[in-house]
């Protein structure tokens, strides 16, 4: 699996699902918020914009945004995947 395979797979795919069931629960800023930052991933294609995306997504926690416990479960998730893919990304650029 190539990088923007991986970016598509772990966060993309998951962040529009998110999306997908913030619009349907009416939760338009958080909708707005979130899928501001899947469009910044793009295809994944260019590590700039994916890195610049996951910083974005880490601003949630300062939002005030208010959770279901659902919803608050896919965030984190998302959240740790951004942060791993973030490490490997750092990681790569070391060497």
């Amino acid at each position: 699996m190539d990088f923007s395979e991986l970016v598509v797979s772990q966060i993309k795919v998951p962040l529009d699902a998110l999306c997908e069931g913030l619009m349907a629960a009416g939760e338009l800023d958080q909708y707005l918020f979130f899928n501001g930052v899947a469009e910044m991933m793009g295809d994944g294609g260019d590590e700039g914009a994916v890195m610049m995306a996951c910083i974005e997504l880490g601003r949630c926690a300062f939002l005030g945004f208010r959770f279901t416990p659902d919803v608050e479960l896919q965030v984190t998730t998302i959240l740790d995947r951004a942060i791993e893919l973030s490490s490997i990304m750092s990681a790569d650029s070391l060497q």
